[in-house]
């Protein structure tokens, strides 16, 4: 475990240990992040474990904050949450938009939706967002996802301590003039993943084999990567070039990209294997 995620845990016990009388919520969290939370949490009791959700500010986001439920709130509604619980639940997280109303809202989580709109004359990109965010001085922990909803407009997810600063001082995004407001998103609102299916060819569904077919990379590259410690596995470390992956699996490799598995679709004359997989681009 790296010293970044040595801290990951050690704040997930940390917030675990309070006596459960008000919500209890980190910073936000990368998916691997979420995935060390979860993984420490789960040496818990089941109840504290049950009373772990994760949240980003609206359905689909991937960056999302730990919040603890207090012991008297309510979640006998909630579909258990178990050691083997995929970490992206769509349950768990639909269950937490339904109920946290009950007792405040965004208070309860922290979070708030800033709309960001530019001109219309550039366009512009999640990094432009992202990098005119970052440059008013305010911690990456403290900004969630960023949605553009089309070439010039986004809604930022923030942490409520840093929105009014954000709302006075963004005032440009890249080259271009922007108008910065406080907004909630729309009900449905969901963070959209643009992904590209393709099929790829591989020899097996090993984890260097899949890797060196999606990217392309040859089998030597792609297991040198998985063996170097930069590739991932459902948002945890992987290092072994001939585990076994299969449908619903998400992959990512550092410098090349993310994608999660789909199905088998047959077995080409050679004898190697098509799968459909999602490319995140």
């Amino acid at each position: 475990m790296s010293f970044d995620d040595e801290l990951v845990a050690a704040r997930a016990a940390e917030l675990a240990s309070r006596p459960g009388v008000s919500f209890e919520t980190s910073r936000f969290l990368t998916p691997h992040e979420q995935a060390v939370f979860f993984r420490a949490a789960a040496g818990m009791s089941a109840d504290k474990l049950n009373r772990l959700f994760f949240y980003g500010g609206c359905r689909g986001a991937e960056r999302r904050v730990a919040v603890f439920f207090p012991e008297w709130a309510d979640i006998g509604g909630a579909p258990p949450n178990l050691p083997d619980t995929p970490l992206f639940s769509s349950g768990r997280e639909e269950f937490f938009i339904k109920t946290v109303p009950l007792y405040g809202g965004d208070e309860v989580y922290g979070i708030t939706c800033i709309s960001v709109k530019g001109s219309g004359y550039r366009t512009l990109f999640h990094r432009d967002y992202l990098g005119s965010v970052l440059a008013l001085g305010i911690d990456r922990g403290s900004v969630g996802d960023i949605v553009p909803e089309n070439g010039f407009s986004a809604r930022i997810f923030v942490t409520s301590k840093i929105a009014p600063l954000i709302s006075s001082e963004l005032d440009r995004v890249g080259s271009d003039k922007v108008t910065v407001k406080e907004e909630a998103p729309p009900d449905g609102f969901t963070a959209e993943r643009k992904t590209e299916q393709i099929t790829a060819v591989a020899a097996s569904m090993r984890l260097d084999a899949l890797i060196g077919a999606v990217f392309p990379l040859s089998r030597s590259d792609a297991k040198e990567l998985v063996l170097r410690g930069l590739c991932e596995v459902n948002f945890e470390d992987e290092d072994r070039p001939d585990r076994t992956v299969g449908p619903g699996d998400v992959i990512s490799a550092r410098g090349y990209g993310k994608f999660s598995v789909g199905e088998e679709t047959g077995v080409t004359r050679s004898g190697k294997i098509r799968v459909t997989v999602n490319k995140y681009v």
